[in-house]
């Protein structure tokens, strides 16, 4: 599927010969030209493509690229007998971010991967292995650097998630971002050398306001109204954004934008939203900052506003990065976007942002690609002085977004499938997102299938039993296959129908996850809009592919009716592109969307019966479920992890999970619930003791003040936050 082509060389030969001690080998391969020209590219770029079209890639072969040059030239340095300076001098400072741990993850072992293939950059196999247990995003193991002050060239080219960078920042300088908080400072800077003590992972996890909390701890309890027929997405979003994380907002006083700019920032920005709406959600943002107060949490956008006005005040003390490389932006505020113009100067070539704005259904971004490069003009090389005061030099120096094409994920008829969700994206919101040639493939692949029957409902619970096997108990729908639904209520009704026979994810839970077959369920059945789908006809009729029934169903809508159905799409298009060979879509209502693509003729259309039923299962391994448990488990999703350990017969890993899923659900209800929170926090406490995992277990005890059962593990950190 992938179609990668590899170039036979000496040194490829050598490594096939030697066997690379039996560990596995990326060589690098053939880029395509887009690639290549991207790879080969000279100066700072923004890189935009789709699901699946190589952006990753890209900026993994262009830092290794600079790593290869550097590695031959200190090597020419050496045979010429000239003068070498110290290790920490020679190492080129490469800085690699991501939000997703997963793809951080990945990135590390792509990287260790091709240095081994190189001639004479071999690496111990300890160097490119990674823990299981290394899944949390902001606590990577104890010698991991804490600040960017002093790190040892062994861990360069750093490849971290973006909240470990932030955390990374703020114990470089002089006072810690948590100080403000009294459940943190018992970590004062002065006594503590490692910034990530008990005390303080414990405030973090526990403290920080991200859509989930938000959403169940502080919206249940905001004015009804305020919050009446308003969608908490849209809100928090328009929060993190825009009123705490848009670029206007980093240059407010105290960081966020008045009312009175907010409602004018609206007006000038693609915004389907109501000027009465806007400011109801100004005055649930006041409600929320006044709670969030209250309860002494904080938010990422509090975190890193302090960071900006940290670094514009008292500057740092670290050498800063040579080349930075951002990957899956459209994760990213504008805010969190410019903190990066803080480690790297080499704002004309330095800098490599790759994203795609379709894939930005993260709860809280919103923005459009071409947006970074306006704010890379302004903030990174105009405000630094980078190019003097000539604004001409400097747009001349600013490259411009660098489109991919090709896919390497998935085959040509998933890719017009998500082509015509993006078609309608221009169509309905034009210059919402950035426009980007359609996709190719080499392969032209078979087309998505749509799931045809009578009675949708009971289809499914029998459906279920012949493919799931749920009666049997058995496990026939593979690790490398999964159901997709709308949300965590669709879920749950799934869960309770298949059992652990059958990974099930929300969409968002599956963004930056492939899988090889997708059954996307209920997607337009369970959507939390109707009419607006309607507008569909009115769309088939402008390309001639109406029918006269279309007319008594075309409707006209204003524009703040549009913005959900404008989310609506872009889940649509991430939960099509997660699958690299078999999509099947099975609904319980017919849609237009539905009517739309049969009559483009981008699906084909199946009755169900068992023999097909039976052909959509494909069993997994015990250790194809362990690799998936894995990947579940590095993205922190446990119930899903558990599910995978269980079917691959782990039963340490399935109690860890278990344990990891009760803490994390605690945490949730710390404020809700206090009472349910405990109980929790107290069995996960108890699983973790079961299975040996002494320093997990001491944390939910010294969470739940038992410090007597804390103190009996042997958790020297513990301790040491105890005596203090």
């Amino acid at each position: 599927m992938l179609m990668k082509f590899y170039s036979l060389s000496s040194g490829i030969i050598w490594h096939l010969l030697s066997g690379c001690d039996g560990q596995e080998v990326d060589f690098p391969f053939e880029l395509s030209d887009q690639e290549k020209e991207i790879v080969q590219f000279g100066k700072s770029s923004f890189v935009l493509g789709r699901s699946g079209s190589g952006k990753t890639t890209v900026l993994v072969m262009k830092l290794f690229q600079r790593e290869q040059l550097h590695h031959i030239a200190l090597r020419g340095y050496h045979e010429q007998g000239d003068a070498v300076e110290t290790d920490e001098q020679n190492v080129l400072k490469q800085l690699f971010v991501t939000v997703n741990p997963r793809l951080c993850h990945f990135v590390k072992q792509n990287i260790s991967r091709l240095k081994r293939s190189t001639c004479g950059w071999n690496l111990s196999a300890e160097s490119c292995e990674f823990d299981l247990e290394e899944i949390d995003e902001t606590f990577l193991s104890s010698d991991f650097p804490d600040s960017f002050v002093d790190i040892p060239p062994s861990f360069f080219p750093l490849v971290i998630t973006f909240k470990k960078f932030l955390l990374m920042l703020d114990c470089t300088m002089g006072f810690s971002f948590f100080d403000r908080f009294p459940e943190a400072r018992a970590c004062q800077p002065e006594k503590r050398k490692n910034s990530m003590s008990l005390t303080l992972q414990t405030f973090i996890r526990t403290k920080e306001v991200n859509y989930e909390k938000f959403s169940s701890s502080y919206w249940p309890y905001m004015n009804m109204k305020l919050t009446n027929r308003v969608e908490p997405f849209l809100v928090f979003t328009e929060i993190t954004s825009h009123i705490k994380g848009g670029l206007q907002a980093l240059e407010a006083a105290g960081g966020h934008l008045s009312r009175d700019d907010y409602l004018a920032h609206s007006e000038r920005r693609l915004s389907y939203l109501t000027e009465q709406e806007r400011c109801r959600i100004y005055d649930i943002y006041l409600e929320y900052e006044k709670r969030k107060g209250k309860n002494g949490e904080f938010d990422l956008a509090d975190f890193v506003s302090d960071i900006h006005v940290r670094l514009r005040v008292e500057g740092h003390n670290f050498a800063e990065m040579d080349f930075v490389y951002i990957d899956e932006i459209q994760d990213l505020t504008m805010k969190q976007i410019a903190v990066f113009k803080h480690v790297c100067r080499n704002y004309g070539e330095g800098f490599l942002f790759a994203g795609d704005t379709a894939q930005a259904i993260s709860k809280g971004v919103e923005f459009r690609f071409k947006d970074i490069r306006s704010l890379f003009y302004k903030t990174f090389t105009i405000d630094s002085g980078r190019f003097g005061s000539t604004s001409t030099n400097t747009k001349r120096e600013i490259s411009d977004v660098l489109h991919l094409s090709q896919n390497f994920r998935t085959h040509a008829g998933v890719l017009k499938l998500a082509q015509s969700v993006i078609d309608l994206i221009y169509h309905f919101f034009p210059n919402s997102i950035d426009e980007l040639n359609p996709e190719t493939s080499h392969v032209n692949g078979v087309r998505p299938v749509l799931l045809q029957s009578v009675d949708n409902r009971s289809t499914f619970k029998s459906m279920s039993e012949v493919i799931f096997a749920a009666q049997k108990k058995s496990v026939e729908f593979g690790a490398e296959q999964v159901v997709l639904v709308r949300n965590e209520e669709v879920k749950n009704d799934v869960l309770d129908q298949v059992g652990s026979c059958a990974l099930v994810l929300t969409i968002l839970e599956c963004k930056g996850l492939e899988f090889e077959d997708v059954l996307l369920y209920n997607f337009f059945g369970s959507s939390p809009i109707v009419d607006q789908w309607e507008l569909l006809h009115g769309y088939m009729k402008a390309l001639n592919i109406s029918s006269p029934q279309d007319e008594c169903h075309s409707r006209h809508f204003s524009d703040e009716k549009l913005k959900v159905l404008f989310h609506e799409l872009k889940l649509l298009y991430v939960a099509i592109t997660r699958t690299r060979q078999r999509l099947w879509i099975f609904d319980e209502s017919w849609n237009p969307m539905l009517e739309l693509w049969k009559r483009k003729g981008i699906v084909q259309l199946q009755h169900l019966d068992s023999d097909f039923l039976a052909s959509m299962r494909v069993p997994s391994t015990p250790e194809e479920w362990k690799k998936r448990g894995r990947k579940f488990l590095r993205v922190q999703n446990y119930e899903m992890a558990r599910i995978c350990f269980k079917n691959a017969a782990e039963p340490y890993w399935e109690k860890y999970c278990q344990a990891s899923e009760l803490r994390a659900i605690a945490d949730r209800l710390r404020i809700l619930n206090p009472q349910i929170s405990r109980h929790h926090l107290f069995e996960a406490a108890e699983l973790f003791d079961s299975i040996g995992k002494d320093e997990s277990a001491a944390q939910c005890y010294f969470e739940l003040e038992e410090y007597k059962k804390a103190g009996t593990t042997n958790f020297s950190s513990l301790c040491l936050a105890i005596n203090r």
